[in-house]
Protein backbone atom coordinates (compact mmCIF):
# COMPACT_ATOMS: atom_id res chain seq x y z
CA UNK A 1 0.00 0.00 0.00
CA UNK A 2 2.95 2.34 0.60
CA UNK A 3 4.74 2.06 -2.74
CA UNK A 4 2.89 -0.41 -5.00
CA UNK A 5 5.64 -3.05 -4.85
CA UNK A 6 4.43 -6.54 -5.83
CA UNK A 7 4.47 -8.72 -2.70
CA UNK A 8 3.28 -11.97 -4.25
CA UNK A 9 1.19 -13.34 -7.11
CA UNK A 10 -0.98 -16.42 -7.69
CA UNK A 11 -0.76 -17.91 -11.16
CA UNK A 12 -3.45 -20.55 -10.55
CA UNK A 13 -6.15 -17.86 -10.33
CA UNK A 14 -7.16 -17.10 -13.90
CA UNK A 15 -10.66 -15.66 -13.44
CA UNK A 16 -12.11 -13.13 -10.95
CA UNK A 17 -14.66 -15.76 -9.91
CA UNK A 18 -11.83 -17.93 -8.51
CA UNK A 19 -10.85 -15.59 -5.70
CA UNK A 20 -12.44 -13.57 -2.89
CA UNK A 21 -11.40 -12.23 0.51
CA UNK A 22 -12.86 -11.33 3.87
CA UNK A 23 -10.30 -8.53 4.19
CA UNK A 24 -7.77 -10.71 5.99
CA UNK A 25 -7.50 -14.02 4.12
CA UNK A 26 -7.63 -14.81 0.40
CA UNK A 27 -9.85 -17.72 -0.66
CA UNK A 28 -9.11 -19.38 -4.00
CA UNK A 29 -10.63 -22.25 -5.95
CA UNK A 30 -9.63 -24.79 -8.56
CA UNK A 31 -10.85 -28.14 -9.81
CA UNK A 32 -10.45 -30.95 -12.27
CA UNK A 33 -11.01 -30.65 -16.01
CA UNK A 34 -12.58 -34.11 -16.24
CA UNK A 35 -13.75 -37.06 -14.18
CA UNK A 36 -15.70 -37.03 -10.88
CA UNK A 37 -16.36 -33.58 -9.55
CA UNK A 38 -14.05 -32.20 -6.86
CA UNK A 39 -13.95 -28.54 -5.84
CA UNK A 40 -10.63 -27.52 -4.31
CA UNK A 41 -10.78 -24.51 -1.97
CA UNK A 42 -7.51 -22.96 -0.83
CA UNK A 43 -6.65 -20.18 1.60
CA UNK A 44 -3.61 -17.99 1.57
CA UNK A 45 -2.59 -16.60 4.95
CA UNK A 46 -2.92 -12.86 5.24
CA UNK A 47 -3.23 -10.22 2.56
CA UNK A 48 0.53 -10.00 2.51
CA UNK A 49 0.70 -13.61 1.36
CA UNK A 50 2.30 -14.93 4.53
CA UNK A 51 0.96 -17.26 7.17
CA UNK A 52 -0.25 -20.80 6.77
CA UNK A 53 -2.39 -22.07 3.94
CA UNK A 54 -4.72 -25.02 3.65
CA UNK A 55 -6.80 -26.86 1.08
CA UNK A 56 -10.36 -28.15 1.44
CA UNK A 57 -11.84 -30.64 -1.04
CA UNK A 58 -15.60 -30.68 -1.55
CA UNK A 59 -16.43 -33.90 -3.36
CA UNK A 60 -19.41 -34.01 -5.67
CA UNK A 61 -19.02 -30.41 -6.81
CA UNK A 62 -17.46 -29.56 -10.14
CA UNK A 63 -14.38 -27.40 -10.02
CA UNK A 64 -13.77 -23.78 -10.88
CA UNK A 65 -13.33 -24.43 -14.56
CA UNK A 66 -16.99 -25.44 -14.79
CA UNK A 67 -18.50 -22.16 -13.58
CA UNK A 68 -17.94 -22.16 -9.82
CA UNK A 69 -17.99 -18.67 -8.30
CA UNK A 70 -16.51 -17.62 -4.97
CA UNK A 71 -18.96 -14.95 -3.87
CA UNK A 72 -17.76 -13.48 -0.58
CA UNK A 73 -16.45 -14.46 2.84
CA UNK A 74 -16.92 -13.37 6.43
CA UNK A 75 -15.60 -14.58 9.79
CA UNK A 76 -14.10 -17.77 8.39
CA UNK A 77 -17.13 -18.72 6.28
CA UNK A 78 -16.88 -18.79 2.50
CA UNK A 79 -19.98 -18.40 0.29
CA UNK A 80 -19.88 -19.80 -3.22
CA UNK A 81 -21.94 -21.04 -6.16
CA UNK A 82 -21.11 -24.41 -7.70
CA UNK A 83 -22.66 -27.33 -9.54
CA UNK A 84 -23.00 -30.85 -8.21
CA UNK A 85 -22.38 -33.75 -10.50
CA UNK A 86 -19.90 -35.75 -12.49
CA UNK A 87 -18.49 -33.79 -15.40
CA UNK A 88 -18.34 -36.94 -17.54
CA UNK A 89 -22.09 -37.46 -17.02
CA UNK A 90 -23.57 -33.97 -16.77
CA UNK A 91 -21.06 -32.04 -18.86
CA UNK A 92 -23.64 -31.26 -21.53
CA UNK A 93 -26.33 -30.21 -19.02
CA UNK A 94 -25.35 -26.73 -17.86
CA UNK A 95 -28.77 -26.09 -16.32
CA UNK A 96 -28.82 -28.79 -13.63
CA UNK A 97 -27.28 -29.28 -10.20
CA UNK A 98 -26.49 -25.67 -9.24
CA UNK A 99 -26.23 -24.81 -5.54
CA UNK A 100 -25.31 -21.92 -3.30
CA UNK A 101 -23.02 -23.21 -0.56
CA UNK A 102 -21.46 -22.01 2.68
CA UNK A 103 -18.18 -23.55 3.85
CA UNK A 104 -16.63 -23.28 7.31
CA UNK A 105 -13.01 -22.90 6.25
CA UNK A 106 -11.58 -23.36 9.74
CA UNK A 107 -13.40 -26.66 10.28
CA UNK A 108 -13.08 -27.70 6.63
CA UNK A 109 -16.73 -28.61 6.24
CA UNK A 110 -19.82 -27.55 4.35
CA UNK A 111 -22.35 -25.67 6.50
CA UNK A 112 -25.26 -25.59 4.07
CA UNK A 113 -26.22 -25.93 0.45
CA UNK A 114 -29.29 -24.54 -1.28
CA UNK A 115 -30.28 -25.45 -4.86
CA UNK A 116 -31.22 -22.69 -7.27
CA UNK A 117 -32.57 -22.62 -10.79
CA UNK A 118 -29.81 -21.98 -13.29
CA UNK A 119 -31.01 -19.24 -15.61
CA UNK A 120 -27.90 -17.95 -17.32
CA UNK A 121 -24.16 -17.58 -17.07
CA UNK A 122 -24.24 -14.07 -15.62
CA UNK A 123 -22.13 -13.87 -12.46
CA UNK A 124 -23.60 -13.41 -9.00
CA UNK A 125 -22.96 -10.19 -7.12
CA UNK A 126 -22.99 -10.46 -3.34
CA UNK A 127 -22.98 -8.47 -0.14
CA UNK A 128 -23.28 -9.48 3.51
CA UNK A 129 -25.51 -7.14 5.54
CA UNK A 130 -26.12 -8.17 9.15
CA UNK A 131 -27.55 -11.68 9.14
CA UNK A 132 -28.37 -11.64 5.41
CA UNK A 133 -26.57 -12.65 2.25
CA UNK A 134 -27.80 -10.34 -0.51
CA UNK A 135 -27.36 -11.59 -4.08
CA UNK A 136 -28.00 -10.09 -7.49
CA UNK A 137 -27.43 -10.84 -11.16
CA UNK A 138 -28.54 -9.74 -14.62
CA UNK A 139 -30.85 -11.95 -16.64
CA UNK A 140 -29.37 -13.63 -19.69
CA UNK A 141 -31.15 -11.22 -22.05
CA UNK A 142 -30.22 -8.22 -19.83
CA UNK A 143 -33.88 -7.16 -19.68
CA UNK A 144 -34.10 -7.54 -15.92
CA UNK A 145 -32.06 -7.70 -12.73
CA UNK A 146 -32.68 -10.35 -10.07
CA UNK A 147 -32.15 -9.48 -6.38
CA UNK A 148 -32.61 -11.87 -3.46
CA UNK A 149 -31.79 -12.11 0.23
CA UNK A 150 -30.92 -15.28 2.11
CA UNK A 151 -30.47 -16.24 5.75
CA UNK A 152 -26.72 -16.22 6.38
CA UNK A 153 -26.90 -19.21 8.74
CA UNK A 154 -29.06 -21.56 6.66
CA UNK A 155 -29.09 -20.20 3.10
CA UNK A 156 -32.90 -20.12 3.12
CA UNK A 157 -34.25 -17.58 0.65
CA UNK A 158 -36.10 -14.79 2.46
CA UNK A 159 -37.26 -12.82 -0.57
CA UNK A 160 -36.61 -12.31 -4.26
CA UNK A 161 -37.45 -9.51 -6.68
CA UNK A 162 -36.98 -9.20 -10.43
CA UNK A 163 -36.56 -5.60 -11.61
CA UNK A 164 -37.17 -4.61 -15.25
CA UNK A 165 -34.33 -2.71 -16.87
CA UNK A 166 -36.35 -1.65 -19.91
CA UNK A 167 -34.39 1.04 -21.76
CA UNK A 168 -31.18 0.49 -19.78
CA UNK A 169 -30.60 -3.17 -20.63
CA UNK A 170 -26.84 -2.56 -20.77
CA UNK A 171 -26.75 -1.84 -17.01
CA UNK A 172 -24.35 -4.34 -15.44
CA UNK A 173 -23.41 -3.31 -11.90
CA UNK A 174 -19.95 -4.16 -10.67
CA UNK A 175 -21.20 -4.70 -7.13
CA UNK A 176 -24.27 -4.44 -4.94
CA UNK A 177 -24.56 -1.20 -2.97
CA UNK A 178 -26.17 -1.48 0.46
CA UNK A 179 -26.53 0.14 3.84
CA UNK A 180 -28.33 -1.21 6.91
CA UNK A 181 -31.77 -0.56 5.37
CA UNK A 182 -31.66 -0.76 1.57
CA UNK A 183 -30.12 -2.20 -1.56
CA UNK A 184 -29.49 0.58 -4.10
CA UNK A 185 -29.50 0.00 -7.86
CA UNK A 186 -29.13 2.09 -10.99
CA UNK A 187 -30.40 1.40 -14.47
CA UNK A 188 -33.39 3.10 -16.03
CA UNK A 189 -33.94 4.78 -12.65
CA UNK A 190 -32.41 4.82 -9.18
CA UNK A 191 -34.10 2.33 -6.87
CA UNK A 192 -33.94 1.45 -3.20
CA UNK A 193 -35.17 -2.00 -2.12
CA UNK A 194 -35.92 -2.67 1.54
CA UNK A 195 -33.66 -5.32 3.04
CA UNK A 196 -36.52 -6.55 5.20
CA UNK A 197 -38.76 -7.81 2.38
CA UNK A 198 -37.38 -6.64 -0.99
CA UNK A 199 -40.17 -4.14 -1.57
CA UNK A 200 -39.39 -0.88 -3.41
CA UNK A 201 -38.78 1.87 -0.84
CA UNK A 202 -38.46 4.60 -3.49
CA UNK A 203 -37.60 5.27 -7.10
CA UNK A 204 -35.95 8.30 -8.67
CA UNK A 205 -35.92 9.06 -12.40
CA UNK A 206 -38.25 8.88 -15.36
CA UNK A 207 -37.40 5.40 -16.56
CA UNK A 208 -37.11 6.76 -20.10
CA UNK A 209 -34.64 6.00 -22.86
CA UNK A 210 -33.07 9.44 -22.47
CA UNK A 211 -32.17 9.13 -18.78
CA UNK A 212 -30.39 6.34 -16.92
CA UNK A 213 -28.11 5.93 -13.93
CA UNK A 214 -24.81 4.21 -13.21
CA UNK A 215 -23.84 2.12 -10.22
CA UNK A 216 -24.60 4.25 -7.12
CA UNK A 217 -22.66 4.88 -3.92
CA UNK A 218 -24.22 5.63 -0.54
CA UNK A 219 -22.70 7.65 2.32
CA UNK A 220 -23.84 10.10 4.97
CA UNK A 221 -27.52 9.74 4.13
CA UNK A 222 -27.10 10.41 0.40
CA UNK A 223 -27.04 8.20 -2.69
CA UNK A 224 -24.70 9.45 -5.45
CA UNK A 225 -24.87 8.17 -9.03
CA UNK A 226 -23.76 9.30 -12.44
CA UNK A 227 -26.74 10.34 -14.53
CA UNK A 228 -27.08 10.05 -18.29
CA UNK A 229 -28.78 13.22 -19.44
CA UNK A 230 -28.25 16.04 -21.92
CA UNK A 231 -25.27 17.18 -19.84
CA UNK A 232 -24.15 13.97 -18.04
CA UNK A 233 -22.95 14.25 -14.47
CA UNK A 234 -23.35 13.26 -10.86
CA UNK A 235 -26.66 13.45 -9.02
CA UNK A 236 -27.42 12.86 -5.34
CA UNK A 237 -30.70 11.92 -3.67
CA UNK A 238 -31.75 11.21 -0.11
CA UNK A 239 -31.08 7.61 0.93
CA UNK A 240 -34.24 7.49 3.03
CA UNK A 241 -36.71 9.03 0.55
CA UNK A 242 -35.11 9.34 -2.91
CA UNK A 243 -35.64 13.09 -3.09
CA UNK A 244 -33.19 15.01 -5.23
CA UNK A 245 -30.46 16.77 -3.30
CA UNK A 246 -28.04 18.17 -5.89
CA UNK A 247 -26.88 17.70 -9.48
CA UNK A 248 -23.37 18.27 -10.78
CA UNK A 249 -22.98 21.68 -12.37
CA UNK A 250 -21.38 21.84 -15.85
CA UNK A 251 -17.63 22.36 -15.58
CA UNK A 252 -16.89 23.14 -19.21
CA UNK A 253 -14.95 19.88 -19.54
CA UNK A 254 -16.20 17.24 -22.02
CA UNK A 255 -16.62 14.47 -19.43
CA UNK A 256 -18.16 11.10 -20.37
CA UNK A 257 -19.21 9.19 -17.22
CA UNK A 258 -18.25 5.52 -16.90
CA UNK A 259 -21.57 4.14 -15.65
CA UNK A 260 -20.38 0.63 -14.72
CA UNK A 261 -17.97 1.79 -11.99
CA UNK A 262 -18.92 2.79 -8.46
CA UNK A 263 -18.19 6.36 -7.27
CA UNK A 264 -16.16 6.74 -4.08
CA UNK A 265 -17.41 9.23 -1.48
CA UNK A 266 -14.94 11.15 0.68
CA UNK A 267 -15.26 14.07 3.08
CA UNK A 268 -14.48 16.68 0.44
CA UNK A 269 -15.09 14.96 -2.91
CA UNK A 270 -17.13 12.35 -4.67
CA UNK A 271 -14.70 10.62 -7.02
CA UNK A 272 -16.45 9.49 -10.21
CA UNK A 273 -14.81 7.38 -12.95
CA UNK A 274 -15.11 8.96 -16.38
CA UNK A 275 -13.75 7.88 -19.74
CA UNK A 276 -9.99 8.20 -19.45
CA UNK A 277 -9.82 9.48 -15.90
CA UNK A 278 -11.17 10.12 -12.43
CA UNK A 279 -13.36 13.16 -11.83
CA UNK A 280 -13.31 14.84 -8.40
CA UNK A 281 -16.70 16.46 -7.72
CA UNK A 282 -16.55 18.81 -4.73
CA UNK A 283 -19.31 18.17 -2.19
CA UNK A 284 -19.21 21.91 -1.52
CA UNK A 285 -20.57 23.26 -4.80
CA UNK A 286 -21.07 19.90 -6.54
CA UNK A 287 -18.80 20.89 -9.42
CA UNK A 288 -15.75 19.17 -10.90
CA UNK A 289 -12.56 20.53 -9.31
CA UNK A 290 -10.11 18.40 -11.29
CA UNK A 291 -9.74 15.27 -13.41
CA UNK A 292 -6.85 12.85 -12.95
CA UNK A 293 -5.98 11.07 -16.19
CA UNK A 294 -5.83 7.30 -15.69
CA UNK A 295 -7.16 4.14 -17.28
CA UNK A 296 -8.12 2.80 -13.83
CA UNK A 297 -11.87 2.48 -13.30
CA UNK A 298 -12.17 0.50 -10.05
CA UNK A 299 -11.32 2.31 -6.83
CA UNK A 300 -11.05 1.48 -3.12
CA UNK A 301 -9.77 3.34 -0.08
CA UNK A 302 -7.44 2.25 2.72
CA UNK A 303 -8.64 1.88 6.29
CA UNK A 304 -7.24 5.22 7.31
CA UNK A 305 -9.16 6.85 4.43
CA UNK A 306 -6.09 8.78 3.41
CA UNK A 307 -5.32 7.05 0.10
CA UNK A 308 -7.40 6.15 -2.91
CA UNK A 309 -6.30 3.10 -4.91
CA UNK A 310 -7.37 2.51 -8.51
CA UNK A 311 -6.96 -0.52 -10.79
CA UNK A 312 -7.24 -0.79 -14.54
CA UNK A 313 -6.24 -3.36 -17.12
CA UNK A 314 -2.60 -2.29 -17.12
CA UNK A 315 -1.96 -0.06 -14.13
CA UNK A 316 -2.52 0.40 -10.40
CA UNK A 317 -2.50 3.94 -9.03
CA UNK A 318 -2.54 5.57 -5.59
CA UNK A 319 -3.92 9.06 -4.97
CA UNK A 320 -4.51 11.29 -1.94
CA UNK A 321 -8.03 10.83 -0.62
CA UNK A 322 -9.98 13.76 0.76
Amino acid sequence: MRDGTVLWSESAVMEPSQVTTDGTVFYMSSGEFEGPGVLHLRTRGALGGGGTSRTIDLKGFEGSYKGTELLTASDGVLFASSRRGDWDVTGDRDDVGWHLIAVDVRAGRELWRQPYAWGNVRPWLSRIVGDRLVLGKNSDDLDSFLVQARDLRTGRQLWQRRLPLKDSSSYIPGQLVTDERHVYLGGDRLRALRLTDGSVAWEYGSGSATTSYGVPAVANGLVHAQEKRETPGLVSVGADNGRRHRAEAPSGRPLAPYFFATPVVGEKYVYTPVRGGLNAVALDGYRSDWVFRTEANRFVTDKGRTRLFGAGEKTVVSLPFA
